[in-house]
């Protein structure tokens, strides 16, 4: 994605918060699902208000694309509506002041002579430690001189919506047992050849005894 298609100037924000509406076409979303088995199925939409916060800028919108995944057991080609909210605090990203490199340049000479520092061990996280970040936070950024630039930004956000297992609706789940079939209805018990005479006597008793 090497042409930027959704750039902002900061300057237009200066005067309130800025609405914008660009067609996510369908050559840009195919370089965006590039290396993903998701296809487009026609352009998409990008609705967004940008405003300013100091020197940073808050983005909250919305993207509507359309895409086919295969599914992952018959291979079909599955529809998907991916609706991704989006939500960024773009701050200015910093700039190295004018000579600074060669102002630290003895400071690095005097570290190599001293040695290498010894390295900090990192702690191990875990899911417990992970922070708890507002949804402002989760999304800070930076955007670089006096454009915000959304093509990156908005492509991660469309990544994130896509479905990790796509499966067809109508296949059994894999712990889903086959029931077993129902039992055929038990017919009436085969008379032994040998003691149908016996039977026929016994019916004709039960018959003349209900007579009387």
């Amino acid at each position: 994605m090497t042409h930027p298609e959704f750039v902002v100037a900061v300057a237009d924000l200066e005067n309130g918060p800025k609405v914008v509406d660009f067609t996510l076409s369908e050559a840009w979303l195919r370089g965006a699902l590039a290396g993903t088995q998701a296809e487009t199925r026609g352009a998409g939409r990008l609705h967004a208000e940008l405003s300013k916060s100091g020197r940073d800028v808050l983005v909250r919108g919305s993207a509507e694309v359309s895409v086919t995944l295969p599914c992952v057991v018959t291979l079909d080609p599955l529809p998907f509506e991916l609706r991704p909210e989006i939500l960024l605090l773009l701050s200015p990203a910093a700039t190295p002041a004018p000579g600074s490199r060669t102002k630290a340049a003895p400071a690095k000479a005097a570290v190599q002579q001293a040695g290498p520092a010894p390295k900090k061990k990192k702690a191990k996280r875990t899911w417990s430690d992970e922070p708890e970040l507002s949804e402002v936070e989760a999304g800070r950024d930076t955007f670089s001189g006096d454009q915000v630039v959304l093509d990156d930004f908005v492509r991660e956000f469309i990544l994130l919506e896509l479905p990790m297992y796509p499966r067809r609706s109508d296949l059994p789940s894999p712990g889903d047992a086959a029931s077993p079939p129902a039992p055929e209805p038990a017919g009436p018990a085969a008379i032994d050849p040998r003691l149908r005479p016996l039977a026929e006597i016994a019916q004709r008793l039960a018959s003349k005894k209900a007579k009387e």
